[in-house]
């Protein structure tokens, strides 16, 4: 039996096929404790999400009103994907991380004004690390920021 999809998105599939298995892995370890991200691993996080749900999009749109058999295994295994995402993601690990990041944002503001009302007699190094701090405040502040607007497009 031929195959009705083209070779495009044949490539389309098998890609979206692998990256779901590895978004599904990562997802499933993060849950266990979504302390534990880092920084870059959110963003390339919510990257991944991004370009999954970008493909699945792309994948649909792909197959026409009258569905053959191997279109219906694909839509249904897309579907399937796409709920992962909703459920796993969308629904209990992205509201982890914004607390997580609202909780950082916090902390260091506190450690930032903390670290200001002190009189410390080595000023350099109590400058030095403010510094750190204030940089790696930027870093939560950003990455906080791209996880709102993700949150948004939840929302629209």
């Amino acid at each position: 039996m031929k195959s009705n999809i083209n070779s495009s998105t044949n490539e389309s599939l098998d890609v979206f096929n692998l990256e779901s298995k590895k978004l599904e892995l990562k997802i499933n370890r993060f849950l266990k404790n979504s302390e534990e991200l880092s920084i870059p691993e959110i963003i390339e996080m919510y990257y991944h999400v991004i370009n999954l749900k970008s493909l699945s999009k792309f994948l649909k749109a792909n197959f026409n009103d009258e569905k053959n058999q191997e279109e219906t295994v694909i839509l249904k295994k897309i579907n399937e994907v796409e709920g992962f995402i909703g459920k796993e993601f969308d629904d209990s690990l992205h509201p982890q991380i914004m607390l997580n990041l609202k909780n950082f944002v916090e902390n260091f503001m506190i450690k930032l004004k903390t670290s200001n009302s002190k009189n410390d007699t080595k000023a350099k190094e109590n400058l030095e690390g403010r510094a750190e701090m204030y940089e790696k405040l930027r870093q939560i502040m950003s990455t906080k920021e791209f996880v709102d607007q993700y949150n948004l497009g939840l929302t629209n």
